[in-house]
Order: structure tokens, then C-alpha cells, then sequence
């Protein structure tokens, strides 16, 4: 303490130059009231007043050294957030990596389930075209059990068309096996439909194995069928023209080129060959469909690990996530300090100086031990330890009251 004065309060002398410590001015105030504890108040605002005149003596002498450790330490954390900044940034970049890696994974597995194609998942058209698809079979089994009659026992006599509607019936009366063959013979297109269908999906596995594809056993198929249905076609053709000859209505008797001239031969081409080719591709497109194809143990493997390396890169993704918000944090704690320490700066270059909280405490417990000190010694056990007791209460209120105010004080 430097301030070379006396205050007199309440007829107490207290030389703040050294002479009368705080531990005595608070005895000699305990002796002077008697240790009366309302008074203490009083006795602690002298202390406040005369300690915030030290303190700010002290602090203007010494507010270019805190002005420069307090830019010091401004530098190191700005040098700090710098780091903590270059951290986010790397941190952002790995965390759209990884994002960039997941989403990778998610479409590899997506492709892998569904062999290579691209994902189709709409319903309705998967719906409409087996909808369709059924309906052709149908057509096609009616179709080529009422030609494959006609091809095998001819046009019924009086009959100038090819389709028979009473075919089963007819079937039927000349015997079980000729019921099973017409029943059956529609079988072999079906079934040359679906080995199309399966070379298809043959050539595709070859495609991803760097293969060429194999189109010469399609192109036998589809020229199989081509021919099967000329055949039926010319069969047909034939027998109508021949009851059109017995019944009067044409003159000209058959010749094999009359085939070719026929409406009736290109009537079963259209209404048989090309229908069959639409539903060769309506049957592909519905049997190789996503919708129908269930994973194999191999797609299960690959899919399975492939989730697996997805599982990792989310849990490193979290963590990522996690280090960022502690980042924030950090860099916002920095922040608000660097704002505080620049506050402070402002505070000391304006003549506004921050309080000693601790050095505050510490003198007035210097004080309260000189008046315990004489409120102990100058009465029994029961009353001192009754007037410390309320003493204590009302510094500690006193105490409070006073760190709450230093906003508006200083």
C-alpha cells in the first residue's frame, strides 16, 4: 500500500500506509463496537473503498505490462482457433469423403442385387407388363392349340377360317391323346419363348465376365418359330382354300405359291409369330425384373461385406461428426475468451480495471480474523461463538452482494 494518509471512521484510526495491518484494524473495530455485528457492514465498505483506491493505483502502474501479456495471450489463442479451424476443415473434407464413399457402397450393393442393371422399381409398369404378359400366354395357348389342330387334322369341312372355337371339344371326341397333344403343343413355343428368355440372361453374365455374347442360338430360336408358324401358316391356308374349292366359292385348285398370296397365311405370321415375338420381350423384361430375382448366396456374401464396409464408414462418419461438434465448441469457448481478454485491453487503456476478486476475499479475511480474534478473547464461549457465528453470516451476505455488483461498480 502506498497511499500516505488516515481515514478516521467511527473514532477508529486505521493508517492505510502500513503501520495498522487489517487483522488489527478488525480487532480494535471488534473492540470499538463491541463486537456488534450490524455494525460490520459499515466497516467493510471502508475496506472496499480503500482497497479499490490500491487497486487502482497498482493496476494503472501496471497496465502496459498487462495490456502486452494480455495481447500475448490474445495471439496464442487466435493461434490456437487458427489450429482448430485447420482441424474442421480437414475434418469437413474427410466427412464428405466418407459420405461420398457411403453412398458409393449403398449404389454398389444396389447394383449387385439387382445383377448389373440399373434399379427399377417402379411397380406399376412391372405390374401392367405381367398383367400382359399372362393374357399373351393365355392368347398364345388358345392360338397355337387351335392352329396346331387345324395343322395336324386339317380345316373342318364347310369352315373358311382358321380359328376353331369348339377345338377341345372336337379334340376331345377323337380321343384322349389327340386332347394331350393339343393341349401340349403349345408347350413348344412357350418353351422356345423362355430359352430365348434364358440365353439372354446368359449373355448378360457374360458381359460382365468380358465375354461376347451369344445372339446365333436367338436367332436359330426366333427362325425356328418363323418357320414352324410358315409351316402352320401354309397348312391352313391350304385347307381353307380347299373348302373355298369344294364349296364353289373359288375355281382354282391349290398350288404352293398360292401361299404366298393368301391372307390367311399372313394372318397366322401377324397373329402368331408377331404376337409370340411381343411376348418374348414382355416375358424377358417381366422374368428379369428386379421384383422376381432372388439374391443368391454369393450377391448375399458381397452385399453382406459391402454392409459391413458402409456400417464402418457410418461409425467413422459419427465420430467425425462428434470431433466437429467438440471443435465448435472449442472455437466458440476461444472466442468468447479472446472477446473478454480484448474487453479487458479496452478496460485498462480506458482507465476501467478489472477487480481482484481473490485479493479482495483475502483482505477481508485478514479483517475477519482480527475481529474473531477479539470477539473470542473478550467473551465467554457461548456468547463469542454466537456473535462470530452472525458475523460470518453477515460478511459472507455482504461478501456476495459485493462480486454481484462489480459490473456496475467499476
Amino acid at each position: 500500500m502506498t497511499q500516505e494518509n488516515t481515514n478516521q471512521s467511527n473514532g477508529i484510526l486505521w493508517s492505510e500506509n502500513g503501520d495498522q495491518s487489517l487483522h488489527q484494524f478488525g480487532f480494535r473495530s471488534a473492540d470499538y463496537s463491541k463486537s456488534n455485528p450490524k455494525s460490520l457492514p459499515g466497516f467493510l465498505e471502508r475496506i472496499y473503498d480503500t482497497f479499490l483506491k490500491f487497486q487502482k493505483k497498482k493496476q494503472a502502474a501496471e497496465a502496459a505490462d498487462r495490456i502486452a501479456k494480455l495481447e500475448m495471450e490474445i495471439g496464442l489463442e487466435k493461434e490456437k482457433k487458427n489450429n482448430l479451424d485447420s482441424e474442421q476443415s480437414r475434418l469437413k473434407g474427410e466427412k464428405e469423403e466418407l459420405a461420398k464413399g457411403i453412398e458409393d457402397i449403398d449404389l454398389e450393393i444396389i447394383d449387385v442385387k439387382n445383377g448389373g442393371q440399373e434399379e427399377n422399381s417402379e411397380l406399376i409398369p412391372f405390374t401392367i407388363g405381367a398383367f400382359i404378359c399372362v393374357l399373351l400366354t393365355l392368347y398364345l395357348f388358345v392360338f397355337y392349340s387351335s392352329s396346331g389342330y387345324s395343322f395336324f387334322y386339317g380345316i373342318k369341312e364347310g369352315e373358311t377360317g382358321f380359328i376353331n372355337t369348339e377345338v377341345f371339344s372336337d379334340a376331345l371326341n377323337k380321343g384322349g391323346g389327340v386332347l394331350a397333344l393339343i393341349l401340349l403343343f403349345p408347350v413348344i413355343f412357350l418353351g422356345l419363348g423362355f430359352l430365348i428368355h434364358n440365353t439372354l440372361e446368359k449373355n448378360k453374365l457374360r458381359k460382365k465376365e468380358g465375354k461376347n455374347p451369344e445372339y446365333g442360338v436367338i436367332a436359330g430360336l426366333v427362325f425356328l418359330t418363323l418357320v414352324a408358324d410358315m409351316f402352320i401358316g401354309y397348312k391352313i391356308a391350304k385347307g381353307v382354300h380347299q373348302n373355298e374349292f369344294n364349296a364353289g366359292i373359288t375355281q382354282t385348285e391349290w398350288e404352293t405359291y398360292m401361299a404366298f398370296q393368301d391372307v390367311n397365311f399372313y394372318l397366322v405370321l401377324l397373329l402368331g409369330f408377331i404376337v409370340y415375338l411381343i411376348w418374348g420381350v414382355l416375358l424377358h423384361y417381366v422374368l428379369s425384373h428386379p421384383q422376381l430375382k432372388s439374391e443368391d448366396e454369393r450377391t448375399r456374401l458381397i452385399v453382406g461385406n459391402l454392409s459391413e464396409k458402409a456400417a464402418e464408414k457410418r461409425k467413422e462418419l459419427n465420430g467425425i461428426n462428434q470431433r466437429m461438434q467438440d471443435l465448435i465448441r472449442q472455437v466458440d469457448e476461444i472466442a468468447e475468451l479472446i472477446k473478454k481478454k480484448n474487453e479487458s485491453i479496452a478496460g485498462y487503456r480506458g482507465g476501467k480495471y478489472p477487480i481482484e476478486q481473490a485479493e479482495l476475499e483475502a483482505s477481508v479475511g485478514e479483517f475477519m480474523g482480527g475481529w474473531q480474534a477479539y470477539t473470542h478473547g473478550s467473551f465467554n464461549k457461548q456468547q463469542s461463538e454466537s456473535l462470530v457465528a452472525e458475523a460470518i453470516e453477515l460478511q459472507h451476505k455482504w461478501l456476495t452482494e459485493k462480486i454481484n455488483s462489480f459490473d456496475h461498480d467499476n
